[in-house]
């Protein structure tokens, strides 16, 4: 069974990480809710969620793919907490996908995994990242680098992140009814 590690700290945008939690466990993958310090974490908009894992307790464990939702102050607490960015890095040095979406890629700028490949975020947040190559898109996958622009890509980009994994995600698509809104 694939994994997938979902990291949360203060001020994460909701959407973004209650998307892929639901689209990633309706494709069967095993999804951790991970803490970065606390078992109760509150989002940008006041929705606490409570986490699975503390941290610092999965520190050395390699998932399949780690996802890191945008939202302020989240994103930038993400960027300047050691302890994410070793496991950011680690995860990208194991060669595992690594999921960013809204203001969250300048998150992992630092692990190296926007060096060289295209990007999105939320537009302006680009200014913030040196690396890459800024697309604007709706979302964007350059091999195993999956980014997202915001709230509104938050099914795309769990969808994006489904197929990564070696998942069909048309049926997933088909059942909830998204292909009605792309279409």
């Amino acid at each position: 069974m694939k994994r997938a590690a979902i990291v949360l700290t203060t001020g994460f945008e909701e959407i973004e990480a209650i998307a892929p939690m639901d689209i990633l466990r309706r494709a069967g993958v095993e999804v951790d809710i991970v803490g970065v310090s606390a078992n109760m974490v509150k989002g940008s908009h006041d929705l606490t969620i409570s986490t699975d894992k503390e941290l610092l307790n999965v520190m050395n464990d390699l998932y399949d793919v780690l996802i890191l939702p945008g939202g302020m102050p989240g994103a930038k607490l993400l960027k300047n907490h050691q302890a994410v960015q070793d496991f950011v890095k680690l995860h990208y040095d194991a060669g595992k996908i690594i999921a960013a979406n809204c203001a969250a890629p300048i998150a992992i700028e630092s692990s190296g995994a926007l060096q060289d490949r295209n990007y999105t975020c939320y537009p302006g947040f680009e200014k913030q990242i040196s690396d890459g190559h800024f697309t604007g898109d709706f979302v964007h996958q350059d091999g195993r680098v999956i980014t997202g622009s915001g709230p509104a890509a938050a099914f795309e980009f769990s969808y994006t992140i489904v197929e990564a994994l070696g998942i069909d995600a048309a049926p997933l698509r088909e059942a909830m009814g998204y292909n009605r809104l792309v279409e």
